[in-house]
């Protein structure tokens, strides 16, 4: 009998037609599966040693792209050309300090150097590994070619946004006549940073700021501090004056070295000691301007030469200046203004005027 017959007589019950369903005239093709083998991980040994067959980890040197390989090259030759180029002048400087009995600090010898540092920028600047490490921060500031980047990223946005602010809010000419910020001023109150401009609560204020001072250059710098605020009302003379709020002597500045004021810092001199600003009510905001000053050939300050005579009122930055014979490298500014815990504020540490408000007479 054939497999696609049946004979018509016979009739099944539900239960031999459910056990008779079996594939009789349809042909039934299993499917083949594969099972895929789940993806082996090797890890790398901390020797460095990497197992035959193992996964290796791909980084910036080894992308495998030929273009970029030969570019790779060239970014050697060149670099191995730099370094060439430096021994030489090294051994130029060696022979010209022997012979013509020159120091480091004469003109001839520190021309010579700062080529040194320019082929330095030179033989680093276009290695991938070099830009990845800056916009990752895994930079060190003893390194030329990191405090050229470092330097270049803040003349591009910090230091505008500082000269907006100190120009727009007539910092400048007000306290000194002209400034050329060549270091980075960063001001925290309470742990915060704080923006060019801004105003800071009278609370915040009231101890004194932790700074850093970034510089650019190599080598170590012995620098001021000078805090002033010159918007103190002035009702005799119908007008404004000065007064001293801060000033420190002798901070250690250097590329590795860059934290003033807080924890890390090098011991510096407190010539005034710190006041907390205050602006009495009903008077216009007031400007709290920090400049940063480099010493005179990087010498100290006894701090016994300026101790009692430095008066804070009516303090005149300008006449300063002129007589330590400073040098102004960076610059900072904030603002404050009468609030909440201004009056807890002054009477904590005794400043006369909490009581006094200020308003304005129409002549």
């Amino acid at each position: 009998m054939s497999c696609c017959t049946r004979p018509a007589s016979r009739s099944l019950t539900p239960a031999a037609a459910a056990h008779s369903i079996a594939p009789r005239c349809t042909t039934v093709r299993t499917l083949r599966t594969r099972t895929k083998d789940a993806p082996t991980t090797t890890s790398i040994p901390v020797d460095g040693v990497v197992p035959t067959g193992a996964k290796r980890m791909r980084t910036i040197e080894s992308m495998p792209f030929q273009t970029y390989q030969l570019a790779l090259d060239v970014i050697r030759k060149d670099r191995a050309e730099k370094l060439s180029m430096i021994t030489a002048e090294r051994e130029k400087i060696a022979r010209v300090m022997k012979f013509k009995g020159l120091t480091s600090q004469s003109i001839e010898v520190r021309s010579m150097l700062h080529y040194i540092e320019d082929l330095k920028i030179k033989a680093d600047i276009n290695n991938p590994r070099v830009k990845y490490n800056f916009d990752t921060g895994l930079i060190g500031m003893n390194k030329p070619v990191y405090r050229y980047l470092l330097e270049r990223k803040w003349r591009e946005m910090r230091r505008p946004v500082l000269m907006q602010r100190l120009t727009q809010m007539h910092v400048i000419p007000d306290v000194l006549p002209g400034i050329n910020p060549s270091v980075d001023v960063q001001v925290r109150f309470l742990g915060r940073d704080t923006r060019p401009g801004v105003f800071v609560k009278s609370l915040d204020s009231e101890r004194p700021p932790t700074f850093k001072i970034v510089p650019f250059k190599r080598g170590e710098q012995l620098c001021t501090v000078v805090v002033v605020d010159p918007d103190v009302p002035d009702v005799a003379a119908d007008g404004f004056r000065y007064h001293l709020h801060w000033i420190l002597s002798n901070i250690v500045i250097s590329p590795t070295q860059t934290q003033a004021v807080g924890t890390g810092s090098a011991p510096s001199d407190e010539i005034v000691s710190y006041l907390p600003p205050h602006v009495q009510k009903g008077s216009p905001y007031h400007r709290y301007a920090m400049f940063v000053f480099r010493q005179p050939n990087n010498a100290r300050i006894d701090p016994a030469t300026l101790v009692g005579k430095v008066e804070r009122e009516r303090f005149n930055l300008r006449s300063f200046q002129t007589k330590m014979k400073l040098q102004t490298i960076g610059a900072f500014m904030w603002r404050g203004e009468w609030d909440e815990g201004t009056k807890q504020v002054m009477q904590r540490n005794e400043i006369e005027g909490w009581d006094v408000m200020y308003t304005r007479v129409k002549v």
